[in-house]
């Protein structure tokens, strides 16, 4: 069938016998050319029947095995399903020729490929033109005395795309100090020669974090390898602060969350109760969840739900009430009114979390909006008229001005670089934060910003030095400079040297002329890194400081762990495995990326609204 499909789509020419009518021939070729162009040939392909256009299949039992090692480590299936009798026959059925390994040449194929997969990382790290944010995050295991470390590289390519890269997942002996972090994390910096790269490192809030960080600003400060002397360096992980923050808060008010967690106790240990729950939700005509869940400690988001779940389900557990004589537990209307105001404080840490901890990790001129809005809540509950809030609100806001004051200059200049809002934004949010003392706040951002844009102006002017031999504006200057040589034109070179000079001095520089710019309209949805990119002819310089400062995140975390103040854990499956193959399995997974999927980059479309 599939010769005689192929025949009849070919394009060579056709022998006729010269004992057949022509008229006949040209019926048959009408018919034919009908075929062709009907559309019931659509869903089929058109095969040549030149044969130097195929090309036999060749097994190769090498890539085979190379492959099968990146299937183990993308997939995260264990080492031992090389032994596995059925998937052995699954593989002898496809390609007989192809022999599945033992356990322990499955190890040694996983570390070939993630040596492989590291050399071209190394690479192209290497020839980066942007600096690059760390994010150090540290994986605890159960019971056990060790960690290990994950050293993450957050930056925006050559392309505009905000890129991750995890660079290391080390063992490492827990607890420990700062001093030995740092000697392990300035070992990785030089292993992946990008000590010179470094822009800012984001960490959570933990004493030997805090060590380390100190050493290793100390340690790249002497080497004059960070902007504003490291005003930017170190940057706190905004999602562990905000757990550390609500957590502060729940502490002062668990009593007025009693009957509500009563009322779902009540539901989940009596399976009587659940049957009547379900009753009353049917007789009030309740629509969405019927299954309240109970909040766990470290788990502060299971709270918001459970009180989000519970207020949606309010009428259901009044009725309970009436209709379950074992039911005591209903909240009065003043307590569902107060957990009503409790669920509302909380949704801001909630939805701020939740987008700081996307899958998308997003870009940081976006931070800067959730952080002044909670800022400026915490200020409005002290003075509320709600008791509940007036509590949370002094351990709240304590914490939290401490941890402003060590990220807040980086995330003002993050969204300074946002053309829809610039320095207005800092301005509004300062005054409404600050009162009276808001200019000398915007003062502080304004000079970081326009220092920051002169360190990479000078950049800029020695790389071009380095690369062309001349001072970076003076190629008219070098001209007259040989010109001064003929003495007729001696006066007109003073001349115009003078006349150029004025002329630059009254020239703007492209930070003014940004700043002066009037704001960009704001719409839905807004890619700022294409922004940049479009732009980043006209404004080189701010271009590259983008580039850069947009690269910095808010959290070394990504999703439900966001919400945990109890740490990350290792995965259970690792515990048995060496370190060094831990290593590779964590590390490769994240550097081979999937051919039907898009890679990771930033959600940089307008979050705020």
């Amino acid at each position: 069938m599939s010769t005689e499909l192929s025949q009849a789509n070919c394009d060579d020419e056709y022998l006729v016998d010269e004992d057949i009518d022509m008229t006949e021939v040209t019926s048959q070729s009408e018919v034919k050319r009908r075929k062709l162009t009907s559309k019931v040939w659509d869903g089929f392909t058109k095969i040549r029947s030149n044969a130097s256009e195929v090309q036999d299949f060749k097994f190769d039992p090498e890539k085979s095995r190379m492959d099968f090692a990146r299937m183990i480590i993308k997939h995260n299936y264990p080492f031992n399903m090389a032994e596995h009798e059925y998937f052995e026959i699954f593989c002898n059925g496809l390609q007989p020729f192809f022999k599945l390994v033992s356990q322990n040449t499955l190890r040694a194929d996983v570390l070939k490929v993630y040596q492989e997969e590291k050399d071209k990382l190394y690479n192209l790290l290497d020839e980066l033109s942007c600096r690059i944010t760390l994010a150090i995050d540290i994986c605890t295991s159960d019971h056990q005395n060790f960690a290990y470390t994950c050293l993450t590289a957050h930056y925006i390519n050559d392309d505009w795309e905000l890129k991750k890269k995890i660079l290391a997942y080390k063992y490492i002996e827990y607890p420990h100090d700062g001093e030995t972090l740092f000697n392990l994390i300035t070992d990785l910096m030089l292993e992946w020669n990008i000590d010179r790269k470094l822009f800012s490192i984001v960490v959570d809030n933990a004493t030997s974090n805090d060590v380390m960080v100190r050493l290793l600003k100390t340690w790249l400060c002497d080497k004059s390898l960070l902007y504003l002397d490291g005003d930017l360096f170190h940057v706190r992980c905004s999602a562990h602060i905000l757990s550390l923050i609500v957590q502060d808060g729940l502490k002062v008010i668990e009593g007025f969350l009693n009957k509500i967690r009563e009322s779902v106790r009540y539901l989940n240990r009596s399976p009587y109760g659940k049957q009547k729950f379900n009753i009353a939700i049917n007789q009030v005509r309740v629509r969405g969840k019927k299954k309240v869940p109970m909040d766990v400690p470290n788990r502060w988001n299971s709270t918001f739900l459970m009180l989000e779940t519970a207020l949606s389900l309010k009428e259901a557990f009044c009725r309970l009430e009436k209709i379950d004589r074992n039911y005591e537990q209903n909240p009065s209307e003043e307590e569902w009114q107060v957990a009503q105001v409790i669920k509302g404080g909380l949704e801001i840490f909630f939805n701020a979390t939740s987008q700081f901890s996307g899958t998308n990790f997003p870009t940081s001129n976006v931070f800067f909006f959730d952080i002044c809005d909670i800022q400026v809540q915490l200020r409005e509950w002290e003075i509320s008229e709600h008791e509940c809030l007036r509590l949370m609100a002094g351990p709240m806001k304590e914490k939290f001005e401490k941890y402003w004051e060590g990220c807040g200059l980086v995330l003002a200049i993050a969204v300074v670089l946002d053309p829809r809002f610039k320095m207005d934004l800092v301005e509004y949010y300062y005054v409404k934060i600050y009162g009276s003392d808001a200019g000398r706040y915007v003062q502080r951002v304004r000079n970081a910003f326009f220092d920051l844009y002169n360190e990479y102006r000078g950049d800029l002017s020695i790389s071009k030095n380095s690369n062309d031999g001349v001072v970076a504006d003076g190629s008219s200057s070098s001209l007259f400079l040989n010109a001064a040589k003929d003495d007729k034109f001696s006066g007109f070179d003073k001349w115009y040297m003078e006349r150029y000079s004025i002329t630059r001095a009254s020239k703007k520089s492209e930070v003014e002329q940004y700043l002066e710019e009037p704001l960009l309209p704001r719409k839905k949805k807004f890619n700022i890194l294409h922004w940049w990119k479009v732009n980043s002819a006209v404004l080189p310089i701010l271009a590259r400081m983008a580039r850069d400062v947009l690269a910095v995140l808010a959290t070394t975390i990504a999703s439900e762990a966001a919400f945990n103040v109890g740490g990350r854990v290792v995965d259970a499956s690792y515990t048995s495995l060496l370190p060094e193959v831990v290593e590779a399995l964590v590390t490769t997974n994240d550097w081979i990326e999937s051919r039907n999927k898009k890679s990771v980059e930033s959600n940089v479309e307008d979050i705020t609204k």
